[in-house]
């Protein structure tokens, strides 16, 4: 959620942004079902469907996921997990509905199941705020299995105090590519802040979380490199160019190869937008560098 990251409680945008779409293929095994700015990313492995975010509205099980869920005949498929990246209310609104619904575990860290309760999103404009149970507390490093696949968690703080990166498998034919999910993408800080308010936080924390940010994009990019990760995501499409994407996909031939397999390079360049934008805001966000009036 940032200035960058427009959600729904702006009714100046363009009404179809939060239409759903049909469902995106990405992989043989890995959808998009949301809209053009926020969605559910659906893994599907030998144990059930792996969920990632739960987008920005309560209703958005009944309005969403199972319409597309439907459309790909994945409707029977358990839900076996249902990952969070972050507790802003456009990537968490609909994880309790979903919970109630399928029983599925809900994962967060335990540093944003706190900020969920206690963060900004709890006096910004949001309508039907609904907070959800987390059943799972995930931390930095973990393993978690289900049956073919393993999401490995990546601790990532900075957009929020405990941000998560998840890295996966994801399978294309016969070949097999690696993804890093990045959950955060927004610096916060005077003057940067959602929904028009004051930041109301000291200068100094601002340029703690936009410095905790960089370091998260070091290690992030230390992990890729290591794992050999070649496919970038983020739950905003727009972030990640999913839709622009997936249209080149469109007509793919057979040994053609896939749009969002950009490499280790190509996931690197993304890290180092961040990587640099949170060290340019850092500056921002302080005087330091000014000659101050004697």
């Amino acid at each position: 959620m940032s200035q960058e990251n427009k959600n729904s409680t702006d009714h100046n945008f363009d009404p179809t942004l939060f239409q759903p779409l049909d469902p995106v293929k990405l992989f043989d095994d890995y959808y998009f079902i949301g809209n053009k700015l926020v969605g559910f990313h659906v893994l599907k492995t030998s144990e059930g469907l792996v969920l990632f975010d739960a987008m920005d509205k309560y209703d958005v099980d009944d309005e969403f996921l199972i319409p597309g869920l439907q459309k790909l005949g994945w409707d029977q498929e358990p839900i076996a997990m249902l990952f969070l990246t972050h507790g802003h209310f456009d990537h968490y609104m609909g994880a309790e509905k979903v919970r109630l619904r399928t029983g599925c575990g809900v994962a967060l860290s335990k540093e944003d199941t706190v900020f969920m309760v206690n963060g900004p999103d709890n006096y910004l404009d949001v309508a039907d705020l609904r907070v959800p149970r987390i059943t799972r507390l995930v931390e930095d490093g973990e393993d978690v299995r289900f049956g073919d696949h393993t999401v490995h968690v990546i601790g990532a703080p900075g957009h929020t105090p405990g941000c998560l990166n998840y890295s996966f498998e994801v399978h294309d034919g016969a070949e097999t590519h690696r993804v890093i999910m990045v959950g955060g993408y927004g610096v916060f800080g005077p003057g940067v802040y959602p929904g028009g308010h004051d930041y109301p936080f000291t200068v100094t924390h601002a340029v703690d979380q936009a410095l905790q940010f960089a370091t998260s994009c070091v290690k992030t990019w230390e992990y890729c490199k290591e794992n050999g990760c070649d496919v970038y995501l983020n739950p905003h499409p727009h972030l990640c160019d999913l839709l622009k994407l997936a249209e080149e996909n469109q007509g793919r031939k057979a040994g053609e190869p896939n749009a969002f397999v950009i490499g280790t390079e190509g996931v690197r360049k993304w890290v180092v937008e961040r990587f640099d934008v949170c060290l340019d805001y850092a500056l921002r966000f302080t005087d330091i560098r000014e000659t101050y009036p004697k």
